[in-house]
């Protein structure tokens, strides 16, 4: 990815990307080439403007050129997101190697094969798992015998571990961060070996994991070697923010952490350094804070994407008509109106990106005031009362269901139509600051982006 063109480009269109309330903030300086698009967001239903971002069918007379360029360029950042066939075409990604042997047509659905491994296992949990086990058997295939360990970091109760234990028959030694977490998937252990002991099925552990809580930290690659016999992979499904940088930093550290399967999610949070708030958009990295999420490598290096750029990448285009044509969630609305008055009392772009809860709004029934006090009762507390000042009584009365807007659904499908380009720098510094420290790294579209959203693997090894 070329650096300079693509923080180019997002700085061009910093005030589409720095705000969810773009609609509400007309006074704000728009240039010339958004104004031109203006006509054709407020004409045209949502859904043809999600068939737009999406590449489908839209009469393309209607369409500003300058739009049109947009999204071309946009499209020239962005790692495919078109999962993987089957898993010969995952062997040939992943390792751009010839298969040495055959492998199987279709990917294996084990978790289907029983509703002992289907237990409390959603359908999407159920397509991952199956995704990454096929993966890990080709790790195993690939590193001819070698490996003996896998390490499940942010195990959650247990599903993906436990699969490998029986499936992949390795040592698996699982850490999660919620205690809870770990007492339920020591239960789901035990229930499963009693079950399979009763029935005498093949569905046994090969050894039953190891499960502890723990906060990962760099040192957790002591643990992995100490654990490992010859050599380990280390997988994260869906790390959080810069928890996934703390599992890059552990993968290099490790002696016997050989592979590495790292999905990230909400790219936005950074936990380490528990700092929820990144205003201003890609500028020097010298003038602020460096981020614990971005940039992590040389490649990066001297730049940023603000918070609400990066939260805008935890979206994905292949939804947009669920959420956007068939989701009842009204509080986006409110969340955008109170952001508007935020801007309005305040000039600190600490005040301006503050996260706030998430708060569930009933139709008719949730008012604006009662949003507003629950969005910041555990952030932004020191503006609450500023905000309530200024807001007319007649609006904080008002019903969040009164928000809706048109209007605001079609700037934000042109918000997130730079989702999938930003998510792809955020993968691409990843996988840059991997090869830099002699890593062999590649981004793997693994699972079918309409059934989960954060799709791209990235898949290392030393």
């Amino acid at each position: 990815m070329n650096v300079a063109e693509f923080c180019q480009l997002v700085t061009k269109y910093k005030n589409i990307l720095d705000s969810k309330s773009v609609e509400f903030h007309a006074r704000r300086s728009w240039d010339n080439v958004v104004l031109e698009w203006q006509k054709f967001l407020e004409e045209q239903p949502v859904q043809n403007l999600i068939a737009f971002v999406n590449l489908r069918g839209v009469d393309s007379e209607k369409i500003p050129e300058s739009l049109l360029d947009l999204r071309t360029q946009l499209r020239r950042f962005e790692y495919t997101r078109k999962c993987v066939r089957d898993p010969l075409q995952l062997w040939e990604t992943w390792t751009d190697a010839i298969c040495p042997t055959s492998l199987q047509a279709n990917f294996p659905v084990i978790t289907s094969s029983t509703r002992l491994l289907r237990k409390k296992i959603k359908a999407k949990k159920q397509h991952e798992i199956d995704r990454i086990i096929e993966l890990i058997s080709q790790v195993q295939l690939f590193a001819n015998g070698i490996v003996d360990s896998l390490i499940d970091i942010g195990a959650g109760v247990g599903h993906l571990s436990r699969m490998v234990s029986i499936h992949n028959k390795l040592a698996v030694m699982a850490v999660e961060g919620n205690h809870q977490f770990t007492i339920s998937a020591n239960d789901l252990d035990e229930k499963l070996a009693k079950a399979s002991a009763v029935s005498q099925t093949a569905l046994s552990f090969h050894e039953r994991p190891i499960r502890y809580t723990d906060f990962v930290t760099e040192e957790m690659a002591l643990k992995v070697d100490d654990f490992t016999s010859n050599s380990a992979i280390l997988v994260g499904l869906h790390c959080c923010g810069d928890f996934s940088s703390t599992v890059l930093k552990v993968f290099l550290d490790s002696q016997k952490a050989r592979f590495l399967v790292l999905l990230g999610c909400c790219y936005h949070k950074e936990f380490q350094c528990f700092n929820f708030c990144k205003p201003g958009d890609i500028q020097e990295a010298s003038t602020k804070s460096k981020s614990t999420v971005f940039p992590l490598s040389q490649k990066w290096e001297g730049y940023e994407l603000s918070y609400s750029s990066r939260e805008a990448a935890c979206h994905n285009n292949e939804n947009m008509d669920k959420r956007f044509c068939e989701n009842t969630d009204i509080s986006r609305y409110a969340r955008a109106r109170l952001e508007k008055w935020i801007w309005e009392i305040s000039d600190s772009p600490e005040d301006r990106n503050i996260g706030m809860c998430s708060v569930k709004c009933v139709e008719n029934e949730t008012t604006f005031d009662e949003y507003i006090r629950k969005a910041m009762a555990n952030r932004g507390s020191h503006l609450l009362n500023d905000v309530l000042e200024v807001i007319p009584k007649s609006e904080l009365s008002a019903y969040v269901s009164s928000f809706k807007c048109s209007k605001f659904d079609s700037y934000d499908v042109l918000r997130l139509m730079f989702a999938p380009a930003i998510e792809s720098a955020i993968l691409d510094d990843r996988i840059a600051f991997l090869q830099e420290n002699g890593i062999h790294a590649k981004c793997v579209p693994l699972f079918e982006p309409t059934i989960s959203s954060r799709n791209l693997a990235i898949v290392a090894y030393k």
